[in-house]
């Protein structure tokens, strides 16, 4: 009987371990469009091409083709970030880096970092309009890149915006499906 009560007990902590390591996600580096990040490290500017509504994704509602925090913009500390907005969909968007928290905002009004904004970030700019962000980032922190047009972000529209401090170069990852 021990020895059943030992094979039970393996087989639990090893479905254990999988149903953990199944519901864990994962990230790892993507080979991005050259022309969606670039990284110039004379100056520590780091400029991605942030795109709004984007015809690869499962939703609208999306930034460069993902959703609800599926990817993550990673940059170096204290680095000139330099996000060159474009609205590729029908409906209006905007960006804002907004806190990392819950519950999420129906609409954000003031970024989390000043000057972390599109121009008309309540009512969103048309199809085809841009805007460039252009802030430095703190020192570290989590943070959201959010469409802050009432509703959006809270339909998915968001990704994350992380200063590492660890981070000699920008970065962009994504969650494995």
């Amino acid at each position: 009987m021990k020895g059943f009560s030992v094979i039970r007990t393996v087989l639990s902590l090893l479905l254990a371990a999988a149903i953990l390591t199944a519901s864990t996600p994962v990230l790892r580096a993507q080979t991005v469009d050259p022309k969606w990040l670039k990284w110039d490290a004379a100056t520590s500017t780091m400029t991605f091409e942030l795109i709004a509504g984007s015809d690869a994704a499962k939703s609208p509602f999306n930034f460069n083709g993902f959703v609800g925090g599926d990817a993550s913009l990673i940059v170096p500390p204290k680095s000139i970030v330099v996000l060159n907005f474009i609205n590729k969909d029908g409906t209006p968007h905007s960006a804002m880096i907004i806190e990392d928290k819950d519950p999420m905002p129906v609409m954000a009004d003031t970024p989390a970092i000043p000057r972390a904004l599109t121009r008309k970030a309540i009512e969103g700019l048309p199809q085809e309009a841009g805007d460039v962000i252009r802030f430095t980032a703190p020192a570290s922190g989590t943070y959201r890149i959010f469409c802050a047009v009432p509703g959006h972000g809270l339909s998915g529209m968001w990704i994350y915006f992380k200063v590492d401090p660890a981070a000699r170069e920008p970065r962009f990852e994504v969650r494995k499906p």
